[in-house]
């Protein structure tokens, strides 16, 4: 077996020679040495290295491999030998050392090896001793001390080949061992999905929002970016799924060439741009307008475009860009003044009147365009929030709105939208397709008398007062026929069952001055799924428990009679409560669940907020009774 043999001393002195050849090399102090290298086997290899200087200090890399033309496998390891004597000898004595190197293949990573290494210099630890072999940050540093045991005992040749044997073995086991471990990494259940399923999972990722700094940076990482640096396979993945850079979310003008990146790597796809100015001053309107400088010539491929920013001149300066553009794919549209100092507000006297035919859903935040024209046609969905003074409507132009829109099915109002002028009666507004309604502010109760939705699903109240919300449960009418109220079923509206017969879900939020009475649950009966956000928690658990599901405070009972309303539970056919409250009463949850269960009416689904996550008895007792979910926290601007 033909092999070369190389020698780093610490001065840098090289030197060759073939395997059974004596190299010679010099020490730090200039002395001469002498080292074999003795013939290797195939596999796990035994090397004998005999040091001719006492004083001998110096330190050698040791490269045996094979020629090309060998027939054997070519056989590569990277072994640090370091000589060292502490003491001084008048004679030249010699000194035998042994070791094993195991095979390692030249194209390789060596780093793959190293726990290998690390086996291998723990084993001559422990046989020969802790001060015998160390680490080193170039290689594996064997340091080996001259004891006692240099004129020791000499064995037989037997019993040194079978020495030599075990250690081959030894050697050999740790390469198997070795291998165990690169291949496990393999039976990763993650790494064994499917293609089509790991596209699934990248798509949906790259959709949730991504606030939190990753790996301690102040700028969040995009979420292509983040799965393409794991591993080929998933980068490979990753640069071939379009839909993956079709996101396009920018709250920071980092990382750059982000936006040439997605537009190029979306391959022509629908885009979804989200640009938010609200976290760093970097993005102000001079650098707003040149990224809707870089989108404009893409505005074809337009799906989304949602701007929020604290600045109205950001706003002026988009609104410029979009005034006579073209979009024609654009179905959502979002341009939200939110966070400034005092009511400002934006009049945009024209937006995107080249035309926009697939747009259905608009939000404005303080914001407000020409109501009766074009693109505020034809919407599915229309979200009006904080229209102040300049902005605010009027009675005769919200009518002329949902009118331009018949085929509307969510309409959410926060805060002032409105203008109802005090003691003047207005004709109501009959919207048989709405499904889901959004109230806020001071004008909840008006607005909710003025709406006729008889098909309404979901009704959301937000931030009512105490007053408010009384009035709010003074102005809705009572069943007709208490029965059919008591009876309904979820599945489908009965007559009688007052202005929302529809209705099935129902979410309060930070409404925690408010106080829900059995008049409240009456006239809402076909509640399925309630969700409480900051809002009195304790007394909804309070109107739950059996004991006051009789007459309330008020004396409103059904037929005003305790007798028939004894047992009766409030909203009977509810299935899925929704609790995000810091000050959550466990016992008086429990005993709620545990009551609702033994009367008939059990929960289906219990969703908690972030106290119980880390409570694990607290969750188990609940899910004896129902499926109990925990969430970190709720995104209110929704």
């Amino acid at each position: 077996m033909d092999g070369t043999l190389r020698a780093r001393s610490r001065r840098g002195v090289r030197c060759g020679g073939g395997c059974g050849e004596e190299t010679r090399v010099r020490d730090v102090d200039g002395r001469a040495g002498r080292m074999r290298w003795a013939q290797g086997e195939t596999g796990p290899r035994l090397g004998h290295v005999w040091t001719t200087t006492p004083k001998l200090e110096w330190a050698c890399l040791l490269s045996a491999t094979l020629s090309a033309n060998s027939t054997v496998r070519p056989l590569s390891t990277n072994t640090i030998v370091c000589f060292s004597s502490n003491r001084s000898l008048q004679t030249p004595r010699t000194r035998r050392v042994r070791f094993c190197t195991p095979p390692i293949p030249p194209s390789a990573n060596r780093d793959q090896f190293l726990p290998l290494l690390q086996r291998e210099v723990k084993r001559f630890q422990e046989n020969y001793g802790r001060d015998s072999f160390q680490y080193g940050s170039d290689g594996w540093r064997v340091l080996v001390h001259p004891s006692a045991d240099v004129d020791g005992p000499h064995f037989s040749p037997a019993v040194s080949s079978l020495m030599n044997q075990v250690h081959m073995n030894e050697a050999t086991l740790s390469c198997i061992r070795a291998r165990i471990d690169a291949l496990s990494t393999f039976l990763i259940p993650v790494l064994r999905l499917p293609r089509e399923v790991l596209e699934l999972i990248f798509k949906v990722g790259s959709r949730m929002p991504q606030d939190d700094p990753i790996l301690g940076s102040s700028i969040p990482r995009p979420f292509p970016l983040v799965v393409a640096a794991v591993s080929r396979q998933w980068r490979e993945i990753a640069l071939n799924t379009p839909d993956l850079w079709t996101n396009i979310v920018i709250k920071h003008p980092r990382p750059f060439g982000w936006i040439p990146l997605c537009l190029q790597r979306s391959c022509g796809q629908p885009i979804d741009i989200t640009i938010d100015t609200r976290s760093t001053p970097l993005l102000n309107t001079t650098a707003v307008d040149q990224l809707i400088a870089r989108f404009l010539p893409h505005i074809q491929r337009w799906r989304r475009f949602a701007l929020t920013t604290s600045d109205p001149a950001t706003i002026y300066a988009v609104g410029g860009r979009l005034a006579n553009a073209s979009a024609p794919m654009l179905r959502h549209l979002q341009l939200s003044l939110s966070g400034s100092s005092g009511n400002q507000e934006v009049l945009l006297h024209e937006i995107l009147q080249g035309g926009a035919d697939a747009l259905t859903s608009v939000r404005f935040d303080s914001l407000s365009t020409p109501w009766s024209a074009p693109p505020l046609h034809n919407l599915v969905a229309l979200d009006l929030r904080w229209l102040w003074h300049q902005t605010r409507l009027q009675y005769e132009q919200f009518r002329s709105v949902i009118a331009a829109s018949p085929n509307i099915r969510a309409l959410i109002l926060r805060g002032t939208y409105i203008h109802l002028h005090a003691g003047r009666a207005y004709p109501p507004l009959h919207i048989p397709t709405l499904r889901y309604l959004e109230l806020s502010g001071d004008t909840v109760c008006r607005m909710s008398s003025l709406l006729e939705t008889p098909n309404l699903q979901e009704l959301t109240l937000a931030n009512l007062d105490e007053t408010e919300f009384r009035e709010f449960v003074a102005s809705l009418p009572l069943p007709t026929d208490t029965s059919a109220a008591a009876s309904a079923s979820p599945s489908g509206s009965a007559t009688g069952l007052g202005r929302y017969p529809a209705l099935r879900n129902l979410s309060l939020l930070n409404a925690s001055m408010c106080t829900p009475t059995r008049r409240f649950t009456r006239a809402l009966p076909t509640i399925t799924h309630l969700t409480v956000i900051n809002s009195a928690t304790s007394k909804f658990l309070q109107l739950f428990r059996k004991e006051h599901a009789g007459p309330d405070a008020h004396g409103y009972g059904y037929g005003h009679s305790h007798s028939h309303s004894e047992g009766v539970l409030s909203w009977p056919h509810l299935k899925k409560l929704t609790l995000v409250d810091d000050e959550v009463d466990y016992f008086l949850l429990h005993g709620v669940v545990r009551e609702r269960a033994a009367l008939g009416a059990p929960l289906d689904r219990l969703i908690l907020n972030a106290p119980f996550i880390h409570d694990d008895q607290l969750v188990a007792t609940l899910e004896e009774c129902v499926n109990v979910d925990i969430v970190k926290d709720v995104d209110l601007d929704h």
